[in-house]
């Protein structure tokens, strides 16, 4: 496995990592909001923001994982063949 091939698995586990840590603090911060109430400056509809955010952080940090496992796969069959 040569220096790109490692790069990319380490930049793969990297973004996996990002993305249940980015659903992790947007269901945190939801939940603070949501029991800390809301004030006027931020209410309690931003907990719901924060929540979708993390979610979408989620997506799009994950896809990215996957598609780089899927392209060090191809890399790997292609060296094979």
């Amino acid at each position: 496995m040569d220096k790109n091939q490692k790069f990319l698995k380490i930049g793969s586990t990297i973004f996996k990592v990002l993305a249940w840590a980015s659903v992790a603090i947007g269901v945190v911060s939801a939940v603070i909001i949501f029991i800390g109430g809301g004030t006027p400056q931020a209410p309690r509809t931003t907990g719901l923001i924060g929540l979708l955010l993390g979610v979408v952080y989620f997506f799009i940090f994950y896809t990215a994982s996957c598609v780089i496992s899927i392209l060090l796969e191809i890399r790997t069959k292609i060296d094979k063949a």
